[in-house]
């Protein structure tokens, strides 16, 4: 669309998050806070904006005892690779997950498995650990190890259940829905 007057077509306004507190932190937008929502239903410790990766500021850092796994939240998916590129700009040198507004089924978003000097970028797939109890994350067609508990018995997938993320989801929306005070 062009209006007259100007040079080039009216393109869509930017997407600004909404500030939302959860927990006592305040979070740029309400999807951040969501996620943090989401982590705490499964039980995974996190840090919101915890460190500067050389000139990029990721989302979270979730710190398990095997290791710890950066998260970054976009909104969009056309936002992912753009997002995916700073991390592996930033020096970052452990696994990470890039994941979009939406949670489609298991896939949480991109997966980053490092190696040396490679960057290995597949699906993101939420399970229930049988060995642990708890909810895990593993890139899709890779390494089937839980990123909580470490545990991998056998070097096989006999310790990973089905885990269906909706209920955690809706809750997480739930509890950071803005309310009069």
């Amino acid at each position: 669309m062009t209006v007259v007057g100007f040079a080039k077509p009216l393109s869509r306004p930017k997407r600004i998050g909404i500030p939302t507190l959860y927990r006592g932190v305040r979070f740029r937008s309400r999807l951040e806070a969501r996620y943090a929502a989401f982590f705490d239903e499964l039980d995974w410790p996190w840090e919101y904006e915890p460190v500067d990766a050389d000139g990029y500021i990721p989302d979270f850092l979730l710190d398990f005892e095997p290791g710890i796994l950066l998260f970054e939240v976009k909104g969009m998916r056309e936002e992912l690779d753009g997002a995916r590129l700073k991390i592996e700009m930033s020096g970052w040198e452990h696994e990470a997950v890039v994941a979009p507004g939406k949670i489609e089924g298991t896939l949480i978003g991109s997966f980053l498995s490092r190696g040396q000097h490679v960057f290995d970028w597949d699906d993101a797939e939420l399970f229930f650990c049988l060995n642990c109890g708890k909810v895990s994350v593993k890139p899709a067609g890779g390494n089937w190890r839980c990123r909580v508990c470490g545990c991998n018995p056998g070097g096989g997938n006999e310790h990973v259940g089905v885990f269906d993320p909706a209920e955690a989801w809706a809750s997480s929306g739930n509890r950071v829905q803005w309310r009069a005070e």
